[in-house]
């Protein structure tokens, strides 16, 4: 009643009645749902998903078929254009077609071989609505296959038509295609694997695999272009990423992904993200093929000579095959020189500094890294600053060398707020901290960052009611309040109240 009621008000909500129908199918009220689906058509016939429940509810509820049908045939009539109501009706029209198969002795086989009248009306029926429409593209022939394959093997022929069909519109100009059928045939799609259906029941993942690589090539004649390639590659990437305990298959897999990064590579169309992906791959390896491994770098570079990774993955090697200083510090100013921006440059930085720090035969060069690395421009210089303040804790064995460093950042440098907030910890890690550093710390966070972070001035009042002085937190919240902008004090409020009133 309530339901009713709602929909009688509110006709035009669609999850009302969607919601209603729910309720029908759950509590089996079959002829309340189909009287309330033919309302909803009525309100909701520009919907194409109303149209779909109401076919499926008729024919899987209600188990009639002349009103699916008759939904069929006006959804399509509103919605030429959507697959997806094209789909719907060939699929009950083949379950149909199973239906009669099951109601008789005969196998499909046989009554298709014996043209029986109503099989044949049936699948005729579901040939002429794929037929008739005009919106075919490779989505739709995906999802088809896929259904189709439910109904195999009074679906075969329909397949067949498909299939030809698709590659008739897309052969030449459908990467998408060729993937769809690659990944069919690695599924061991019935309609793509040949022989008996014992056989395709039965294929093993290496022909499956090998019929997979046979579609993609074949493709790959036809439309030689980076995106196929890389649909290539991302399929034995996905193929590859799945374990299994069959030794054979895994060395399968493997070589599969190594043949499909080699042809890319050969036929110089590999897109920067998959080739960077193979250089990473190749070096897990502990010991790479070292003409492998330069042969990808150097086509790599010359195909993208301003790319971060490929740089950063060459100093890697470099660093992995302990190679000699000369040669690194060569390759790093070769590639300070190509790249073109600071954020690109950054990554190679960091891949030197942990050249130097893999010898420690050079104990010099890390000190005299840091200090080159923070003349830079601030965005290679604000990342390694607070880095170069953990490596003095450590290399002079004190905290006074660090605070002179720090000192002078502050002074001769701009600097960010993760430089004062590691400055700030390493004093609090000390045994006895001295309060009074640890407070400068603080204030030249305020200093720097005090109008636009309320977290500055948060733990400068912390600070102070922990460990320094307590009666210094109004004329701090004074503070903030004259720097802070209005959003960010609004932030700011509620948690010094916490810190004043920790029991509110």
């Amino acid at each position: 009643v309530l339901y009713k009621r709602a929909l009688a008000r509110f006709p035009s909500e669609y999850r009302l009645w969607d919601h209603y129908v729910e309720h029908c199918r759950t509590y089996r009220k079959i002829v309340e749902g189909s009287e309330a689906l033919a309302k909803m058509l009525n309100y909701h016939a520009d919907k194409p998903k109303a149209w779909i429940r109401a076919i499926d509810w008729e024919y899987r509820e209600a188990k009639n078929m002349h009103t699916a049908r008759h939904f069929a045939v006006r959804g399509l009539q509103q919605h030429p254009t959507c697959a997806e109501i094209h789909l719907v009706f060939i699929g009950i029209q083949m379950a149909e077609a199973t239906k009669l198969v099951k109601e008789v002795k005969e196998t499909a086989e046989e009554m298709i071989a014996e043209q029986n009248v109503s099989l044949c009306k049936q699948l005729e029926s579901a040939a002429l609505v794929y037929e008739n429409y005009e919106h075919k593209d490779v989505a739709f022939f995906a999802k088809l296959l896929e259904q189709l394959s439910e109904y195999r093997p009074l679906s075969n022929s329909l397949a067949e038509r498909a299939l030809e069909e698709m590659h008739t519109l897309f052969a030449d100009k459908s990467e998408d295609m060729w993937n769809m059928l690659a990944n069919l045939a690695l599924d061991g799609n019935p309609f793509l694997v040949e022989g008996t259906d014992e056989v395709k029941k039965t294929a093993t993942l290496k022909q499956r695999l090998t019929l997979c690589i046979e579609t993609f090539r074949k493709g790959l004649d036809r439309l030689p272009t980076k995106k196929l390639y890389s649909h290539y590659i991302e399929t034995m990437l996905k193929l590859n990423a799945t374990q299994s305990d069959d030794m054979a298959e895994e060395k399968a897999k493997r070589k599969a992904l190594a043949g499909a990064f080699r042809e890319t590579l050969e036929a110089d169309q590999m897109e920067e993200e998959k080739l960077v992906q193979y250089l990473k791959l190749l070096l897990l390896n502990e010991n790479p093929k070292d003409e492998l491994v330069m042969n990808v770098i150097n086509k790599g570079l010359q195909q993208f000579p301003h790319s971060s990774d490929i740089w950063t993955q060459y100093l890697r090697y470099l660093v992995q095959k302990e190679a000699d200083l000369k040669e690194v510090e060569r390759i790093f100013h070769k590639a300070m020189n190509c790249l073109d921006s600071d954020e690109k440059k950054l990554p190679v930085w960091k891949m030197l500094l942990q050249y130097y720090q893999t010898r420690p035969d050079l104990p010099d060069r890390v000190e005299k890294f840091f200090l080159q690395a923070i003349q830079q421009s601030p965005t290679i210089s604000h990342y390694f600053q607070p880095l170069y303040l953990d490596f003095l804790l450590f290399a002079k064995n004190g905290i006074a060398e660090v605070r002179k460093e720090y000192n002078r950042l502050v002074k001769n440098f701009t600097t960010t707020l993760e430089l004062h907030q590691k400055m700030a910890s390493l004093e609090a890690a000390e045994t006895q901290p001295n309060v009074s550093e640890w407070r400068n710390c603080l204030e030249q966070a305020t200093h720097f960052y005090g109008k636009s972070t309320a977290t500055v001035w948060l733990d400068y009042i912390r600070f102070e009611i922990e460990h320094g002085s307590p009666r210094k937190m109004q004329t701090l919240y004074e503070r903030a309040k004259g720097m802070l902008d209005e959003e960010t004090f609004a932030v700011f409020l509620p948690e010094y109240e916490l810190l004043k009133n920790p029991l509110l």
